[in-house]
């Protein structure tokens, strides 16, 4: 059985999940231009929206092959 901590994504996957991310996140944006405000799927797309903002800031972080720290409160988020 592998143990996690041999874990780990090199920097060619982390960009393929990038570019994957992103057509996604471009698509969740473009549901929450359609869902009315403070309903809760707008809520809910929202939260969505800032889990993969910080998916994509760990993926950067593997691609740069260094560990992103992202104190909570970070920019809002």
């Amino acid at each position: 059985m592998v143990q996690r901590t041999k874990r780990g994504i090199g920097a060619g996957e982390a960009e393929g999940m990038k570019r994957e991310l992103s057509a996604f996140h471009r698509q969740v944006l473009q549901w929450s231009a359609k869902a009315p405000v403070g309903e809760p799927l707008y809520v809910s797309l929202e939260t969505l929206n800032h889990a993969l903002i910080l998916t994509d800031r760990e993926l950067q972080g593997a691609i740069d092959n260094e560990r992103k720290a992202w104190p909570p409160g970070w920019q809002g988020l």
